[in-house]
């Protein structure tokens, strides 16, 4: 996909989130069932610490941040250290926040983008510290070409301390008949009444979606993942800086809308150039 392409698609998220934050924050308030396996995980990192030590926890596009209240009310004598990234403070603007919490200001996807385009080769993250547990969850689906997605899976495993655990989940949304019949109607609206360039649409790959939001008209890019596509993305990180240990497929009515993978950090070095 063309460099110029994924910006308007990145612009069109983060105009669609700053524009919806309120009314999108007011859907997101309870866990999803697919966090309940991540417990077991953090609560094994937290457990191999030092009395007193916290666990450092990495949320990329944390949103209004449920997560870090799901994991302080499940593991309450835990000590946690949440490195929480976004670029929409919009939408944790007014949550009660669990203690140890610092937020990121970060547009990740728009540092990797000036990187590829000849830009500065530093980490969006540079500023952050080794985690021992990092999460992306409802995120993956908002980055657009595979190598954009790569880039940002290389973010993770760097800013992921040797031994520690990376947790991704990457959304089937088009194996939802609702989900599949409403990225059908934005799309067949954006074409109709002009709300995305053609150039734009004409430049979609295969699982490149619209969704739209209450009257339809405010529209965000989604990626629907196939299993194949999932097994590529893990194949293009480096050889030895990672190993899978955990996937299966959570959350929706069926049980089968994301699809999580969890990688476990080994001690190779990842090269910012590689």
């Amino acid at each position: 996909m063309d460099i110029s392409v994924a910006r308007q698609l990145i612009d069109l998220n983060t105009r669609f989130y700053r524009d919806n934050a309120a009314s999108f924050s007011a859907t997101r308030e309870a866990p999803w069932d697919g966090w309940r396996r991540i417990v077991a995980h953090a609560a094994a990192c937290a457990g191999a610490l030092a009395p007193g030590k916290p666990l450092k926890m990495l949320d990329l596009a944390c949103g209004n941040m449920r997560l870090e209240r799901f994991l302080s009310e499940e593991l309450p004598k835990a000590s946690f250290e949440f490195h929480a990234v976004d670029n929409c403070s919009a939408l944790a603007a007014g949550t009660p926040l669990p203690a140890g919490v610092v937020y990121h200001n970060v547009d990740v996807l728009g540092a990797l983008l000036d990187a590829a385009s000849g830009g500065s080769k530093e980490s969006p993250l540079n500023e952050l510290p080794a985690c021992a547990f990092t999460c992306c969850f409802g995120f993956m689906h908002h980055v657009p070409s595979l190598e954009l997605r790569v880039a940002v899976l290389r973010e993770l495993v760097r800013r992921t301390a040797p031994g520690g655990i990376i947790a991704v989940s990457f959304w089937q949304f088009m194996h939802d008949e609702r989900l599949a019949s409403k990225a059908h109607d934005a799309e067949e609206a954006a074409r109709e009444r002009g709300l995305l360039a053609p150039a734009v649409l004409e430049a979609f790959e295969p699982g490149d979606h619209l969704l739209g939001w209450q009257d339809g008209t405010n529209l965000r890019y989604c990626h629907h993942f196939e299993e194949r596509e999932i097994d590529r993305l893990i194949a293009a990180l480096p050889a030895g800086t990672v190993r899978a240990f955990e996937r299966y497929s959570a959350d929706g009515r069926a049980g089968n809308l994301n699809r999580y993978v969890l990688l476990r950090r080994t001690s190779a070095k990842l090269a910012r150039s590689a």
